[in-house]
Order: structure tokens, then sequence, then C-alpha cells
């Protein structure tokens, strides 16, 4: 029976709507399952801000500081340099249309965000699904292994990991303002960790925990000897069959770095492992069975202070920095880590209405300062004004992407990063854009670190996409006229080192809607989904945002078309099955065409390893194989996929060409140009990536007329509707009317004549 390495991710789920997903998710038997935001809704909506409505001017990182403007080595240098050679410059700044009106929202206290997480476990099936299963026995010659399998099964349970948004977080459009992030976040980890024993502990546990010693990864106030991991002792360590400690190893809120930098008002962010080269079962005796802990992740996860990539771990330990291949002891051809980004707690604000953007939380003399790590990954972090991590985020998120040598990294964020969407202001749509800088940052520090085969996943806004930008070095372009600049193939030129020209992909996975979506109703409220507004919800939501993603110049969204799925077809049956199995028929889901749904979905992350490169043996393997990426709805589980798309790790390593592309050298032109380069007389850092959608940039009048239809869509859409009703009330009134006015004649016509004379009588 073949082995599925999978992973689930999904986001927007709430508590008080249908939630079908859960049964799928839990028949396709993933090893983790990954929170993209929105686990729960705990804000309150109150009405929407019409004042807000207009063209307004709001400020740039530039206007918050201007004073470093003429320091050569402040990131602002480049924007004050701009301006004095005439170029115009998209950093943030400008006039922005706000349209339609931001929503507002009553922010939770963290009383309500505890009893929305409470109602979302008592979800009857998302309950199942995190307690687990019992794995099936399968095909096995071995008549007595079966039967004791049969007799003493073991428990299975995936790993609920993940990040969140504004909704559980508490406040709409949630950022460092809010006074309960604290609670919010610790909130959180108690429920990612619901069911698991330790769930209650007390918050002062890991306060406890002597950080002057080297970590034992024990929460000393509250262990004993019942709840201590088990620990498992195997005769033949060379098997690869048999289980490692870390498989059976307990988890513990307590061991949790997530919790301890929860606990101190950082946020919450953390890194999850995952070691595919570890096989499910081991043929142990009886008694070693009994005496198992549960399969945590199917026995593939690893615990955190044995895979040694969060940087908070590695400075509990006598291990000194740059940290290098001879300290990890997981495979590094067949691991996954996943890393979770909390945009919220430490975020700066949107610009409220018409008002300039004062706020300089984040702040602190837009300094430069140079990374610690390896010189692989030595990208400068900037102190930003406009900022979605922090600064201590950002040093921990760039040591712990060149602590890992997994085969895979794929970096959750409850934003997308790609898109840059209609409207301009971030109270109406967030997504990393808003923020140039940081989404430049996070793109500089991702390509440089080295990590193989990057992956952008992203959630909030309820429908799935699968998206895409291609990647150069800024140093590699040769600066010209950009309209000299023709064909990608031959406009680069090559470094010292003779690297070959080639566009580095940057692939994001949008996966939104788990209980609301653009299909159904695009609203979280429950009362959208019922009559009487759910006429009027489930009709205008679908339409409006099909037109959009025909409309508008999205050209960073993947096109598939029938080659494309031969190809893939193609380059599965060519692979070679894993472990001596008999590869199942290929059968591709999803569909041509535009990769977009959106209806009800959650991701499904399954994973190929390439069987030539099966060493069990911990870092053995060149690495090889592929990830199929599948966007369910919720149809049974035997429906196929609504959307699937294959990529070798190769390809997204940037290793061998991933066709699809038709951008052109000016397009990194004018990106560059654009966004955060000075001029072409200016040297490049070959640390700076200009990245742009794979079907090139868009026209600018495309841009302006697909604003403009949309924004006349906006209004057919919201006032056709009560148009609608209103003249249905209108022809209602007059019928009535007609209908009285007809019965008060026929009435009257049929009273007897009133006789004065016989009255006198």
């Amino acid at each position: 029976m073949p082995h599925h390495h999978r992973i689930a991710i999904g986001s927007c789920s709430h508590p008080s709507l249908p939630q079908p997903l859960w049964k799928i998710i839990h028949a396709r038997r993933p090893a983790a399952f990954i929170w993209g935001g929105d686990a729960v809704y705990s804000d309150r909506f109150a009405g929407r801000n019409w004042t807000a409505v207009g063209l307004h001017r709001v400020a740039h990182e530039n206007d918050v500081n201007n004073n470093n403007s003429n320091d050569p080595s402040s990131p602002n240098h480049h924007h004050a340099h701009a301006r004095s050679t005439g170029k115009k410059k998209n950093n943030g700044g400008g006039w922005r249309m706000t349209f339609p009106p931001p929503s507002i929202h009553v922010e939770a206290t963290p009383d309500v965000i505890q009893s929305w997480y409470e109602e979302q476990w008592d979800v009857d099936d998302y309950r199942r699904f995190v307690e687990g299963w019992y794995d099936d026995v399968g095909d096995d010659d071995d008549r007595q292994y079966q039967q004791q399998q049969k007799q003493q099964q073991q428990l299975t349970r995936p790993i609920v990991f993940g990040t969140i948004d504004d909704h559980d977080y508490g406040q709409n459009n949630g950022d460092i303002t809010y006074q309960y992030k604290r609670e919010s976040n610790l909130a959180f980890i108690d429920f990612m960790y619901s069911g698991v024993d330790d769930a209650g502990e007390s918050n002062s546990c890991a306060q406890d925990v002597d950080e002057s010693n080297q970590y034992n990864g024990v929460c000393e106030s509250s262990q004993d000897e019942s709840n201590s991991p088990k620990k498992v002792v195997y005769e033949d360590n060379n098997n690869p069959n048999q289980l490692h400690e870390f498989q059976t190893k307990r988890r513990s809120k307590s061991n949790d770095p997530m919790y301890q930098r929860a606990l101190e008002g950082k946020g919450v962010y953390g890194v999850s492992l995952f070691d595919f080269s570890r096989t499910k079962r081991s043929r142990q005796s009886s008694e070693e069975l009994k005496n198992d802990s549960i399969l945590w992740g199917g026995g593939y996860w690893v615990p955190d202070e044995d895979a040694m990539i969060d940087p908070d771990i590695i400075s509990r330990t006598n291990i000194e920095e740059p940290f290098d291949e001879t300290n990890i002891n997981y495979s590094t051809t067949h691991s996954v880590a996943i890393f979770a980004l909390d945009v919220r707690s430490n975020k700066t604000p949107w610009s409220k209405g018409k008002q300039t953007s004062t706020h300089n939380t984040h702040n602190e003399g837009s300094t430069s300062t140079p990374s610690n790590n390896n010189t692989s990954s030595s990208s400068i972090i900037h102190t930003l004004a406009l900022d979605f991590l922090g600064q201590h985020q950002w040093e921990w998120f760039q040591k712990a992407l060149s602590n890992s040598y997994a085969t895979v990294n794929i970096i959750v964020s409850g934003l997308q990063f790609h898109p840059e969407r209609f409207p301009n202001d971030g109270n109406v749509i967030e997504e990393w854009s808003k923020f140039p800088r940081a989404r430049q940052m996070i793109y500089d520090m991702i390509l440089n670190s080295g990590a193989n085969s990057p992956m952008l996943v992203s959630g909030d806004v309820h429908m799935a996409q699968f998206m895409r930008k291609d990647c150069v070095r800024s140093s590699d372009i040769m600066y010209a006229d950009a309209d000299d600049a023709g064909d990608t193939a031959t406009s680069f030129k090559a470094n010292a080192q003779q690297r070959p020209y080639r566009p580095r992909p940057l692939v994001e996975i949008t996966t939104s809607g788990m209980t609301h979506s653009w299909g159904t109703s695009f609203s979280s409220q429950p009362r959208n989904h019922r009559l009487p507004l759910k006429l009027y919800t489930y009709f205008v939501s679908p339409i409006f945002m099909t037109i959009c993603h025909y409309v508008c110049p999205w050209n960073d969204i993947l096109i598939l078309t029938e080659d494309d799925g031969k190809r893939e077809n193609e380059e599965r049956g060519a692979a070679s099955p894993q472990d001596g199995e008999v590869r199942e028929e290929i059968v591709r889901g999803g569909r041509v065409g535009m990769q977009y749904y959106l209806g009800l979905n959650f991701a499904e992350f399954e994973f190929e390893f390439d069987s030539n490169d099966d060493d069990d043996t911990i870092g053995g393997g060149d690495g090889g194989g592929a990830v199929t990426v599948r966007i369910f709805g919720k149809e049974a589980n035997n429906a196929p996929p609504k959307l699937e798309t294959r990529w070798t790790f190769d390809q997204l390593s940037g290793n061998t060409d991933l066709p699809g592309t038709t951008a052109k050298l000016r397009d990194f032109v004018n990106a560059g140009n654009v966004e955060y380069y000075p001029n072409s007389n200016n040297a490049r850092s070959e640390h700076e990536w200009i990245c742009v959608p794979h079907r090139g940039l868009a026209s600018v009048y495309h841009e302006y007329a697909a604003n403009i239809m949309m924004f006349f869509n906006i209004c057919f859409l919201f006032f056709l509707p009560h148009g609608v009703i209103f003249w249905l009330f209108v022809v209602a009134r007059r019928k009535w009317c007609r209908w009285k006015n007809a019965g008060m004649h026929t009435i009257e016509s049929t009273k007897k004549p009133f006789n004065m004379h016989a009255s006198e009588k």
C-alpha cells in the first residue's frame, strides 16, 4: 500500500456556519493540518464606514522619516534620489481610492476569543479529525504481524499548526495597537493544542524554564512521570523500519518555542518539520508497542529540539552559529519545513479615513542591520516604518531559513504576498503589496537564504488561487532603456561566476474559505447565509469575483493548458515507484484555464520523493521528486480536486526551467526602476531581487480601464438588486392601490341611493 505524504492547509472558518470539509480532510489522512489564519471569527461586524469613501492622499515610508533621505546607507535615500531624477516611484504613497467602504468591527475581548475557540473545538467533525485515527493494516506477507497490528493498532494524530489573521486575532485588519494581542496569541496556542494532554497547563509554566542552562525541553513545573516522553530503545539502530525516539515523543505546549514567544508578547510564529523518510510502522514486540506514545504526524513530525531549525531552540544549546549541515539529524531529501508567520501582532496600522499616515511604531531611524547568519543569506534587514512582522520576527525568520536543510520549505502568511489588487487602500483589501518595502525584503530574504524549494501559502481572500512570480537578481540585468529591452533569453549579463540566466519562480498558493467564500457569500456573517439575504449574497458574490478574474490584469495567476496537463502526466509516469510499490493509475484533477476556484476549499500538498534518493539514513541522498498541490471542494472524498498542479523540487529551487513564463526583460527593468532601485547608473547588489508576474507586467491603461470597470461593476451589482426590490415594491403598491380603488368603486356602486324625501316623511 503506497504511503501518501500529505499536508493539508486551510483558512477562514466560522464556527457558526456548516463545516463540510473536515470529513474530506479526515479521509485524506494528512500528517498535519496548517491553519492559514481566521480559524474563528471573534470580532463582531457593526456596519460600514461610508465616511472613508473617496480619493485621498496617504503617506509612504519616506513621509514618515524624511530625515534619513540624505543618508546613502538608508533605504529612503533611493527614493529621494529617484525623486531628484524625476522618475516615478511606486512605493506605497500617493493618492488612494477607498471603495467599497471599509467595514467596522467591534474588537473581541479575551473571553470572547476563548469562547469562539471552544465553539470550534465542539464541531464534531473537526474534533474527530484532530483526535486522530487508526491506520489500516494494509497488505503484508507477515500474517503474524498483521494479526498483531489488528489487536494493538497505534493511534495516529495529525499535527495542528499554523498562524493567525485578523479575525481570530480579535481585531478586524488587526495590528500592533490591539490591546489584547498577548491574550489572543496565547488563546491561539491553546487552541492548536486542543486535545493534547498538557493543553490546560498554566501559562506560567514556560516562564519557569531556566534559559541560562542548556534547554532540556521539559517544563519542570508541570512535568510528571506519567506525562514524560516515552523513550523506546531498539537493539537494531540501523533498521530504517524502526521507530525513532522523536517519532513517539509526546507533544507538549510548554516545550513549544512558539508558546514562549507568545508569553513574551512577540507574536505567534514558528516552524514545524516533517521527515517523510521514516516509516509509520515498526515491527516491535507487543510490550514495546503498548508502551509507545501517539504517532504525532504519522511518525513524520520532528520535535523542535531535534529539528534544530528554530533559532530560539538553538540559542538554548551549546551549538554555535552559523548552523551547518553536520548538526542536523533528519533527512535532507525527504523533509518538509513549514514556517508560520504572524502578520498581525507587530503590524503597522493602516492609515484611517482621509488622514495622512503618521504611524511610526516600527521606525527607529530606518537603519539597516546586516544579518548575523552565513553569507548565503546576507541580505540586510531594514527597520521598516511600515511593517508586517516586526524586527524580532524578521531576524528570527532569516535565521530559521538559513538553519533549514529541508527538501521543501513552505512559508505561510495570513495575507497574500504576490497580488496588487484594486483598491489600493489597506483598509479595504489587505496584502503584502500595501507595504512594498516589507514585501521586497521578504522576497530577498527567501531567495537569498538558500532554502530549497520555497513555496508561499496565504489565506484571507475567501477563494483559492495558484500564482507565480519570476525573479532575477538585480545585478544580472544589463540596465538600458526599457523600450530597447527585448527577448529575456538574450538580455541578461553573466556575472563574475558566469551564472547562466534563468528566472527563478516563486509560487504562491492561496487557500481560503472553509465555511464561506466568493462562490457562496463573501461575508462571514451567518445572517448573509440565511434567507432572505442569502438570495442576494449568493447571487452577487460569484458573479462579481468571476468578472474580476477576467477583467482585471492579474497576471500572477497561473493559466494551465491541455499541454501542461499532458506534460505533468508524462513527468509523473516517468517517475519511478517508491519502495518497490506499483504506482497508482495517474488521474489528473483540476481544470485548464485560469487557476482559481471560488467555492469552499482547502489545499493539499502531496510530496513525491525520488526513489533513487530514497536513503532512509539521516542526511542521505541528493534530493529529487515533486510536489502536487490540489484544491478540494466540499464534494465527497472520491470527487476530483477543483484545481491541481505539480512542480518538481528542481523547478521550485530554480535549478531547471519552469515552463509558462512570458515576462520580458522590459518588465524586469520597469519593475526595478519603479520599485526600489535608484537608476541604471548605480551598481546593483546581487542580494537584491526583482520579481514580476510570470505573464509580465500589465499595461497602465489596462489597469486604469479595469479599475473603472470594476468600480461600475460594484455599483451595478450593489444597486441593481436594490433597484429591483424597489421596482417590485412600486409595482406591487400600484397594483394594490388599483385593486383597492376598484374594490371601493364596486362597493359604492352596490350601495342603495339615499332618498332624502323618504327620510323627511
